[in-house]
């Protein structure tokens, strides 16, 4: 095995619940894709419950049945249905829906009610429905006139009457929505008309309110509490950063917090009885609870959490409050690599063209000195997102290979506050993309880039980015590539699946009032001025981003003679997902980067 597939068939491990006093289950990746484990935390023994190669999006367990139940879609078409797996069963998909997609809301208490989210009715709109897990029997509780109607995630009420859910139309326009199971009545929480945004409900386990997290009045994100009975929302606690995820323990004692503290994730936990920070064990630097996921445990003060870093990939570790201990659960063959060798990136910040501070990762080889280095500039996706310290296998092979990469968080990255988030709306799109000018200017100025061997590269809204610079800042390049990015915003908003053209219709523009400026934002309106060869990459059922993105860009280069790869994968959507795909686009990734970089 070279070092590229020892790194791409590293295990990682991630969202574990509690399916039992002393078992906990997870999505462990390695070889074949993500598969469903379980883990008997007394023995120590493990048991592997699904077998396919299909991307797993979500899981969720329930104790008092043992019972797992996750969404799963085929070749990255998004279309999730929701698989029921018993103690000793195999999976059974209950929603059988294989047009629609499905979101994930819970079991009821005693594991017979499924409720979920469904858009089969209609494909631009999500309806709240409810499955009979024993006949099957299916009915819609809520029908809604709008787009996403998304539950939160822990959103159903410990006795099963209630679903939390989210009206997602922006970052920040993210409503919190209560539906009462009995009545089928859904009222906004708070009852108001005001653009905010609550997310991450966490249930009192008496089910008299909840904590939550809003921005509402506030740059950053903080925790609330709002109460059932007088509808009373109150701030408990704030910071100078945003406030990630949340998780309360069993007894309502202890609450959880992750907080987004300049790209790392930190863990903090609070006695809710003194009010007071607990004084817990420190897990290593890194990010903590990604994707929401801060579990504890069904009785007692037993917290399950990720943990990943540039050295580090993602695992399961556990926090023992009682037992003062802190642990991981799970361990990632490396297949033979020296974890020593792994980077760890430094965050640096550089000034923008009108002075607005941009934060940056840079991984830097090992053993070597940051100057006049060939460098990769990794742009993320979103564009509602945020590079993170975290393990990412490309990134490590390449700085293996002595390629340095800059990983920068431009205005319109979450993360910094909501005024940065909203710094490159609408008409102020191609503002992040002087940011990247401006940072490749730091990096070559400071004597850390090579001028001559600068690279360019993202995936989705990075794609996008990578396609912009290529054009933008034709100059600056001597190659890049393209993941799944859009290279029209108006041929990308009239194709997007319909249930997510006004989500992003409020971070791009509107097809109704800002055609013009999607499409002078857009790559396609520069694409003559484009110097670098350029490598394209598709998933053929991409819901997101259509194939049709990428086949306009490599059609139009293609007739002008310019160089560019192609590269569409038929049974991917949105990324590279599985491993045998991995296995041949990374490589050629690589290749082309080393070859116009002018690396042997």
């Amino acid at each position: 095995m070279d070092k590229l597939e020892c790194l791409l068939r590293t295990d990682t491990s991630r969202s574990a619940v509690w399916i039992g006093e002393d078992t906990i289950a997870y999505l462990r990746q390695g070889d074949g894709g993500p598969r469903v484990w379980e883990m008997n935390l007394c023995t120590g023994e493990r048991r592997q419950r699904t077998f396919g190669s299909e991307r797993i999006w979500s899981i969720a367990g329930h104790p008092q049945s043992g019972s797992i139940v996750f969404c799963m879609d085929e070749g990255g078409n998004e279309h999730e249905q929701i698989y029921l797996l018993d103690r000793d069963g195999e999976a059974r998909d209950l929603t059988a829906l294989p047009q629609a997609r499905h979101f994930l809301g819970g079991l009821s208490p005693d594991g017979r009610t499924l409720v979920y989210a469904c858009n089969s009715r209609t494909a631009e709109t999500f309806d709240i429905w409810t499955c009979d897990t024993t006949t099957g029997e299916k009915a819609m509780v809520l029908q809604n006139s709008d787009h996403y109607n998304w539950p939160a995630a822990g959103g159903l009420s410990p006795d099963g009457r209630y679903l939390l859910y989210n009206k997602l139309l922006g970052q920040s326009d993210n409503a919190l929505w209560m539906l009462d199971l009995q009545t089928r009545k859904a009222v906004r929480i708070p009852s108001d008309e005001r653009v905010s945004a609550e997310v991450h409900p966490a249930w009192k386990h008496d089910c008299s309110g909840f904590f939550l997290i809003t921005d509402r009045d506030s740059e950053y994100p903080y925790i609330a509490y709002y109460d059932l009975a007088s509808g009373a929302m109150e701030k408990r606690f704030a910071y100078d950063w945003e406030v990630e995820t949340i998780g309360l323990s069993a007894d309502d004692r202890y609450l959880a917090v992750s907080v987004n503290e300049d790209g790392y994730l930190t863990l903090h936990i609070y006695d809710l009885l003194s009010g007071a920070e607990v004084n817990a064990p420190c897990p290593p630097k890194g990010v903590v609870g990604a994707y929401g996921f801060l579990s504890w445990s069904p009785t007692g003060h037993r917290l399950l959490f990720t943990l990943s870093s540039g050295q580090r990939p993602e695992n399961v570790w556990l926090m023992d409050l009682d037992a003062d201990s802190l642990r991981p659960l799970t361990v990632s063959d490396l297949h033979g690599l020296d974890a020593g060798e792994l980077c760890e990136p430094r965050l640096m910040r550089c000034r923008s063209f009108d002075g607005l501070e941009i934060p940056f990762w840079l991984y830097v080889p090992r053993g070597q000195e940051a100057r006049n280095l060939p460098v990769v500039v990794e742009i993320h996706g979103g564009p509602e997102g945020q590079e993170l310290a975290d393990f990412n296998p490309f990134i490590q092979y390449l700085v293996s290979e002595g390629i340095a990469v800059a990983a920068p968080n431009v205005r319109g990255s979450t993360g910094y506050g909501k005024t940065y988030t909203h710094l490159d709306d609408v008409e102020k799109r191609l503002d992040s993309v002087k940011d990247i000018g401006s940072l490749v200017s730091y990096l070559v100025g400071e004597g850390i880039a090579d001028k001559d061997r600068m690279a360019v590269t993202g995936m989705s809204y990075g794609g996008f980015m990578t396609l912009s610079c290529a054009t933008r800042l034709p100059e600056l390049w001597c190659c890049a590539i393209d993941t799944v990015g859009m290279y029209n915003l108006e041929s990308f908003l009239e194709n997007t699946a319909e249930y997510r053209r006004a989500h992003r219709e409020s971070e791009y523009g509107s097809l109704a009032r800002h055609r013009h400026i999607l499409r002078e934002v857009s790559p396609i309106a520069k694409i003559d001025d484009i110097q670098a060869p350029l490598m394209v990459i598709q998933g053929r059922n991409d819901p997101r981003v259509p194939a049709e993105e990428a086949e306009q860009v490599v059609g139009t280069l293609r007739e002008r003679g310019h160089v560019v790869e192609y590269l569409c994968y038929e049974d991917e959507g949105h990324g590279i997902g599985k491993l045998k795909n991995q296995l041949d686009c990374y490589p050629r990734m690589a290749a082309f980067l080393k070859k116009y970089m002018k690396l042997s």
